[in-house]
């Protein structure tokens, strides 16, 4: 791995010479953070329709979250942060949820002209961000938002009697699963008061929606038939670990702000989420051998904990103890195994490309079993195209190496390339009829491309 991650976390940017839209819309992927938002949103609605919707952290500081169309739910790091308690994320996200689940999105007509133009700045290439907080084009990981997610936010607005839907659709949900009804109360509450001030604060959620004032009385009405008795806070549990909004919290700011003012404004604490930073911290300043003593102090407050193992394969990682590292990511991912979810496949990137380090037959072959997993659900991520031709290329499967290639080239959309790929990889000895029937499949693309222009 040529850089840190932030913590399986990587940093999806938008590259468009430094526009508005590259600096709103910074997507996060951390596996940890993924699956407390994951196991959020379980929380509101079925467990059948739950593997339906993927949070996507935005790092940006507004208080917001929004949905495109599409199976994702964007998530401000600035609602998180800015959240008082879980219940308030849970009424923010069953509002979006209410969207989704009744098709909202496709009674909306968009702008053509201005879907054409946005398109032509909404291309997303992947960059991971370095503990010094760099940003490094060569680690490259593929397509995390295309361009129709943006280009639907940029034009779509839902009007005021779909937003009242999608209001009572969140309020059902929230009743039926015994949410407390006091967070979105008291998110009400402030969004109305900002509007009496009518400020431009960041608490903008509902700037399209109906006014908040009448919204809050409705949550009230709610309230008053359903909700008699006040609900505790639900929490959200990991292999029975409870894992508070505070911790998540603390994790982002770690993450956010420069690793030398954390150690100086944490320098005399010692209790765990001080350490935890402190330990973040070390890491991002390359002093590993101080995480790791970090990492003692805070071990055990969690049992099982996975992404305690995921962090300590990062800092193995770094200092080039590769089987170490591999251990470790192998133990995260076990860990997570009774349950999946799209943030495991981060670990396993990561595992990946510690495989590759090694240069050893086995985990090479490790690898592309590994590889040709995660490009099941993630066929548009580029990068694991890349690293499949590396691990094939090594293991002297050309063909196999061939064909990756093509892949890469076509989400990319060099054409030209692509079919000279798959030329190639035709004429290699050894080519599974698999990985022949994909180079067709790739060709087809290609003439149905051609055809449409």
């Amino acid at each position: 791995m040529v850089t840190i991650k932030f913590i399986a976390l990587i940093l999806f940017i938008f590259f468009s010479n430094q526009s508005y839209s590259a600096q709103k819309y910074q997507i996060i992927r951390d596996a940890e953070i993924e699956f407390f938002l994951h196991k959020i949103i379980k929380s509101i609605i079925e467990e059948g329709q739950s593997k339906n919707f993927y949070p996507i952290l935005v790092l940006n500081s507004e208080y917001n979250a929004f949905v495109t169309g599409s199976n994702k739910i964007y998530i401000n790091t600035g609602l998180i942060n800015q959240a008082n308690s879980l219940s308030e994320i849970q009424a923010v996200l069953a509002h979006e949820i209410g969207h989704l689940a009744l098709n909202h999105y496709n009674t909306r007509l968009i702008n053509s002209k201005k879907l054409s133009n946005y398109s032509k700045l909404a291309t997303f290439a992947g960059i991971a961000l370095s503990a010094k907080g760099k940003l490094d084009a060569d680690t490259a990981v593929g397509l995390i938002i295309g361009s129709d997610d943006l280009t639907n936010k940029s034009s779509l607005q839902f009007s005021r009697i779909q937003e009242q839907q999608a209001d009572k659709f969140a309020l059902d949900y929230l009743i039926k699963n015994k949410i407390s009804l006091i967070g979105l109360e008291k998110l009400l509450t402030n969004l109305a008061n900002e509007e009496l001030k009518n400020t431009n604060r960041a608490l903008n959620y509902y700037r399209s929606h109906p006014f908040s004032k009448q919204r809050l009385e409705q949550v009230k009405n709610y309230k008053l038939q359903y909700q008699k008795v006040s609900l505790a806070e639900q929490t959200v549990l990991i292999n029975e670990n409870v894992i508070s909004l505070k911790y998540i919290k603390n994790k982002i700011k770690a993450y956010s702000i420069d690793p030398n003012d954390v150690i100086r404004s944490l320098e005399n604490k010692n209790d765990f989420l001080s350490t935890y930073s402190q330990m973040i911290a070390l890491y991002r300043l390359g002093k590993y051998q101080l995480a790791h003593k970090k990492h003692t102090l805070i071990k055990n407050k969690y049992k099982e904990y996975p992404f305690f193992s995921e962090l300590k394969g990062d800092i193995y990682y770094k200092e080039g103890n590769f089987n170490i590292a591999i251990n470790e990511y192998e133990k995260a991912i076990q860990t997570l195994q009774e349950v999946f979810h799209p943030s495991s496949d981060l670990i396993k990137f990561s595992l990946i490309k510690t495989y590759l380090q090694t240069n050893n037959k086995g985990d090479l072959n490790k690898s592309i079993i590994l590889l040709e997993e995660l490009l099941l659900n993630n066929p548009n991520w580029s990068y694991l195209w890349r690293l499949l031709s590396k691990a094939s290329g090594k293991l002297n499967k050309k063909g196999i190496a061939y064909i990756a290639l093509a892949e890469e080239a076509l989400i990319k959309k060099n054409f030209i390339k692509a079919k000279k790929y798959v030329e190639i990889a035709n004429k290699q000895p050894g080519l599974s009829i698999t990985y022949k029937l994909r180079g067709t499949d790739i060709l087809n693309r290609i003439k149905l491309k051609y055809k449409k222009k």
